[in-house]
């Protein structure tokens, strides 16, 4: 019986009773880790002609799109980058205040749920427009990483559009009737970051 490596991957190490090869020794180990390892292939024509028989869990990045694929048995799949969400760092502005905040962030994509109450005096809404009001800053690792995004709010009575701009101010701008006093408004907004 062959002897394997140290952490379990199943690399087959040659035993001193085996016939001289340094070859042989060589070229296997180097196969035993090249497939457990990231390969690196220009394309996926390129590597569906290298690779007849890809294992389970192989793992191989092609340079044309810039992407990690793992063979999963049956076919090659990218990852799941991972579900990062928040609750904390939201600031109120003057005449705001949070009720709830959450964050959730997979890959280059972000959604932000805010639920504020309005503290101060009612802001007037004339014709669907309200004077541009700032209401919250979302923390720095929440915010678009290009220009500003545009998203919704809603009051259960009122509705209208804010903007999220690259240094995290949200802004109100529109408004269907007057934002009065102790109105909770619910702003939703997703986008996509340009970097992770």
């Amino acid at each position: 019986m062959p002897t394997t490596d140290d952490y379990g991957q199943g690399v087959n190490i040659a035993s001193l009773t085996d016939a001289p090869d340094a070859s042989k020794l060589a070229k296997d180990i180097a196969n035993a880790i090249a497939q457990r390892s990231i390969m690196r292939f220009a394309s996926a024509s390129e590597r569906g002609a290298t690779l007849d028989d890809p294992e389970e869990g192989m793992p191989t990045w092609l340079n044309d799109v810039n992407r990690l694929e793992i063979y999963n048995g049956s076919g090659w799949i990218t990852p799941e980058p991972t579900l990062v969400s928040g609750t904390t760092g939201l600031s109120a502005s003057s005449g705001f205040s949070v009720n709830d905040f959450t964050g959730y962030r997979q890959g280059r994509t972000t959604v932000l749920d805010i639920y504020l109450n309005r503290t101060g005096s009612t802001i007037q809404s004339t014709n669907g427009n309200i004077a541009d009001t700032v209401c919250c800053v979302v923390p720095t690792s929440w915010r678009p990483t290009h220009d500003m995004v545009a998203g919704c709010y809603d009051t259960g009575v009122v509705h209208g559009g804010f903007v999220l701009g690259v240094d995290g101010i949200v802004t109100l701008r529109t408004a269907s009737n007057d934002l009065a006093n102790n109105t909770n408004l619910r702003l939703h907004v997703s986008f996509l970051r340009t970097t992770f």
